[in-house]
């Protein structure tokens, strides 16, 4: 672990590479990446999320969070940058400035955008879409009725809107799906290969497999530990790497042969319920606070 000073703070990070060895030390200069909660209001009503009850407080300066990326980019301190909420794609206006601010600092900045899917096409109106690093999707069931059962609310990303943004791309690697791992959805190896085919069905690539933060009693009765299903894959799947990040979390990656004969890359992640010493990320509040990791100390208001 390494201290840095963002903003006048002391933080300790983590200058450690995630390893297919959970001993391996491997030294980095550490970057971290910024997610940006555009906002706090989401239209969904997911029962294992942490903000299940939100809604909307605060308006970004986007005076204030410009100084705060050009900052951490011009000092070295920015691995990529995730726009999050909330639900972001509610305000698909402030998601184009909020980018296009982003590539005035500089274009060669990794942009994701974290969604549900709701206003998902209004994304075909952004001149800049295919220099997005990522679109990360949350879809947790290949049909479309139990997502909506998952999500509470149909008022998210269909099938169709899917398969027509992805046709519309030029980056054909842009568009990931995300996709929770519990009980009654998808919850055993039979689930992922659907998902997967799903996935494939639809000329999307990639598709990672997440499981949930025991952040609540839904989240913890629906809980299946990803190494119950990806430590026992069959002759589908080709299998690339485990990899360690000490004993915080660990992820698994490789690739799926579909019923149709299409190569989806598949990636599956699990955070531990061990609190980390170090700061993972940093996090730009709808409120104009900067803190180090979700709720963690406040670095710049």
């Amino acid at each position: 672990m390494k201290n840095i000073n963002v903003l006048g703070q002391d933080i300790l990070v983590n200058d450690i590479l995630c390893s297919t060895d959970i001993n391996s030390k491997k030294r980095v200069n550490p970057a971290l990446r910024l997610y940006i909660k555009l906002n706090e209001e989401c239209n969904a009503k997911c029962k294992f999320c942490v903000n299940e009850e939100s809604c909307n407080f605060g308006n970004i300066d986007f005076s204030k969070l410009e100084y705060v990326i050009s900052y951490l980019y011009n000092n070295n301190l920015l691995h990529s940058i995730g726009i999050t909420g909330g639900e972001p794609m509610l305000y698909p206006e402030k998601v184009y400035k909020l980018i296009n601010m982003i590539y005035k600092i500089s274009r060669n900045i990794e942009v994701q955008i974290n969604t549900n899917g709701v206003n998902l096409l209004e994304l075909l109106n952004f001149d800049d879409i295919n220099n997005l690093e990522s679109i990360h999707i949350s879809r947790h069931h290949y049909m479309d009725s139990k997502n909506y059962e998952i999500f509470g609310t149909n008022k998210i990303a269909k099938t169709e809107d899917i398969a027509y943004l992805q046709s519309m791309l030029k980056d054909k690697k842009i568009i990931n799906i995300n996709t929770m791992v519990m009980k009654d959805y998808i919850e055993n190896l039979k689930e992922i290969k659907n998902m997967l085919n799903y996935v494939g069905d639809i000329d999307v690539y990639k598709n990672g497999f997440v499981s949930l933060i025991k952040c609540n009693s839904y989240a913890k009765d629906h809980f299946i530990n990803f190494n119950n299903i990806f430590n026992n894959l069959d002759s589908d799947f080709y299998l690339g790497h485990h990899f360690y990040k000490d004993i915080y979390c660990e992820c698994i990656d490789g690739m799926y042969m579909t019923n149709n004969s299409k190569l989806v890359e598949f990636y599956a992640r699990m955070i531990t319920d061990k609190k980390t010493p170090y700061v993972n990320n940093l996090v730009y509040e709808p409120n104009n606070i900067l803190t180090a990791n979700f709720n963690g100390k406040v670095l710049y208001k």
